[in-house]
């Protein structure tokens, strides 16, 4: 069971460098070249996608909003800390053992071993009509091998058993 945890932190500076360049350099030689903003807590937690993080660092002086905020931004942080701790513990119970042997015989007890094509269809095997059926099963434009439309064309109405069972991968054809 993987886990995957994101979270994204935009700084506003970026953004102001990104207006700059698309707006072009507007200083001139006379003029001093822009100082860089200094970096506080209350730019940095306003732009930030950490949820709740911009309440809490709002400037000016602390404030009951501001200190509730804290409190459920830090419920919610132990909250998440604890169920992730939880289920990284969950999922390190159980054992995992990989064994493997490698035995020539010359005939096995069926299945031994099993094969699987990612690719559910043989492209080869797949006519205009399979391709313009599956296309439209899909969502794909429906197109021909020759970019011929759909209103250009007239298919049969497809046999969902046909088209796998002749363009499927044969066993035959794997061993």
């Amino acid at each position: 069971m993987p886990i995957e945890i994101v979270c994204k932190i935009k700084f506003a500076e970026e953004d102001e460098k990104q207006k700059e360049k698309e707006e072009g350099d507007k200083e001139s030689l006379i003029e001093e070249p822009a100082r860089p903003r200094s970096r506080d807590l209350a730019a940095f937690a306003s732009a930030s996608t950490l949820h709740g993080l911009g309440h809490i660092c709002q400037s000016g002086r602390l404030g009951v909003r501001q200190t509730l905020w804290a409190f459920a931004f830090l419920a919610s942080l132990a909250f998440f800390l604890y169920q992730a701790a939880k289920s990284a513990l969950l999922y390190l119970e159980h054992p995992h053992v990989m064994a493997l042997d490698e035995e020539a015989i010359r005939e096995m007890v069926f299945p031994a071993i099993t094969i699987c094509n990612i690719n559910r269809y043989r492209h080869s095997a797949l006519t205009d009509a399979d391709i313009f059926h599956l296309a439209n099963m899909t969502g794909l434009p429906p197109k021909d091998r020759d970019g011929h439309k759909a209103t250009d064309l007239l298919y049969p109405d497809p046999d969902m058993a046909d088209i796998v069972n002749r363009t499927g991968h044969q066993l035959d054809d794997m061993l």
